[in-house]
């Protein structure tokens, strides 16, 4: 059984739980400016392959957290519950000086609070969604945690409300991300033509949401191939299993003659060399957004799930871009509503109309600029400030 074993020089010794592609990001951004400040930090728990180039240790693959919805996370309980608790017995003889959990917060929050009663701090990367659904989670939040890193401006007012310690930081991507995108420029990285038509199609980075989604935006493709037969489509993935099950559906709907491009990685460039992006919805519509791209999201869950989800739900919205400027700036197609024709018509609308998308463009641009704060920098002065508080020395 895979333990934390920490460095014998290390210090601090952090113990970290991403759960998703996007974690991985934020992992990866924070380990690297942590480490400029602590250069003998060991970090070892749950991590992605970015954040193991920046120098974590994984003891489990971090697929395992990267289940979503009631009914698929129930079919996965037993595996989730046997990780959670050698997390909790590494935790328990290793001693670690932090626990920090990115996202996920699902397995993240319960394995925080139980981390937290061994007398270690324990810090929490990215809200959930406390502002748009279930709200009354911020009382487990305030239990599990001893801090809370925001992302999204409006967050700060409501942990502050409730007494919990919280620090606005913004989101790395917008650092990380040009507020200019030279789309000349990443199309010759790609050997794409100034003049093509592209589509970037993103079906998520979970194989649950790839399953759910590849038979739709395959489907899609075919019908706006009729209308625009020299169309670029560039779809990047996660994992190879991801992309074996997308490339199925391809051939299972013989569409394998289409302008297909699969790429490993590579999505924010296949998003900025694309003129209109047709994605799951979830991280990459914010993504989307910082790349300045026209943008449809389509999500399908579980119909339990959905039905549960649908009725604690607060905001008329569900992609971050229409969250954060409170304007329906994104389509969104969600469910039943998530069909061939909406999706086709919705991407035709934006290929068809340049004007548009440049609008699109304008107002992305702003809602970028206003996102801007040197997050990681931001995260890791804040997790400084709870190390030496909370350090022997």
């Amino acid at each position: 059984m895979s333990e934390f074993n920490f460095r014998q020089d290390a210090w601090p010794k952090i113990a970290i739980v991403a759960g998703e592609a996007s974690g991985d990001l934020l992992g990866a951004a924070l380990i690297a400016e942590l480490k400029l400040r602590f250069p003998n930090a060991h970090f070892i728990g749950v991590a992605g392959p970015k954040m193991c180039s920046a120098g974590a240790e994984t003891i489990e693959a971090m697929e395992t957290l990267a289940v979503g919805g009631i009914v698929e996370v129930l079919l996965h309980l037993p595996k989730l519950l046997g990780l959670r608790k050698r997390l909790i017995k590494s935790c328990r003889d290793s001693r670690p000086d932090l626990f920090i959990g990115i996202d996920a917060p699902d397995f993240n929050l319960g394995l925080a609070k139980r981390i937290k009663s061994l007398g270690i701090p324990t810090v929490h990367y990215v809200s959930p969604s406390i502002w748009a659904w279930r709200p009354g989670r911020i009382k487990k939040i305030k239990a599990a945690i001893d801090h809370i890193l925001l992302l999204l401006p409006f967050e700060k007012a409501i942990y502050d409300k409730e007494g919990v310690p919280s620090t606005y930081v913004g989101h790395p991507l917008a650092d990380q991300m040009p507020l200019t995108v030279n789309v000349g420029n990443v199309r010759d990285v790609l050997s794409i033509t100034p003049k093509a038509q592209v589509l970037a199609i993103l079906p998520g980075s979970r194989q649950r949401e790839v399953e759910a989604l590849a038979p739709l935006f395959v489907q899609t493709v075919v019908k706006l191939a009729e209308q625009f037969p020299q169309l670029m489509l560039l779809v990047p993935f996660v994992t190879r299993e991801t992309r074996l099950m997308f490339e199925q559906e391809i051939w299972r709907q013989n569409a394998q003659n289409l302008n297909w491009r699969l790429m490993f990685g590579h999505s924010h460039e296949a998003m900025m060399a694309a003129d209109v992006v047709l994605l799951a919805s979830g991280t990459a519509a914010l993504e989307a957004m910082l790349a300045k791209r026209a943008t449809v999201v389509a999500y399908r869950v579980a119909d339990f799930t959905y039905k549960i989800i649908k009725r604690q739900y607060l905001l008329p919205y569900v992609s971050l871009p229409n969250i954060i400027s409170k304007q329906y700036l994104v389509p969104e197609f969600l469910q039943q509503d998530a069909s061939c024709d909406n999706l086709t018509l919705a991407v035709s609308n934006y290929l068809n109309d340049q004007e548009l998308r440049a609008r699109i463009t304008e107002k992305f641009t702003e809602l970028h600029m206003a996102m801007r704060c040197s997050a990681a920098e931001r995260a890791a002065a804040a997790i400084e400030l709870l190390l030496v508080k909370n350090s022997p020395c």
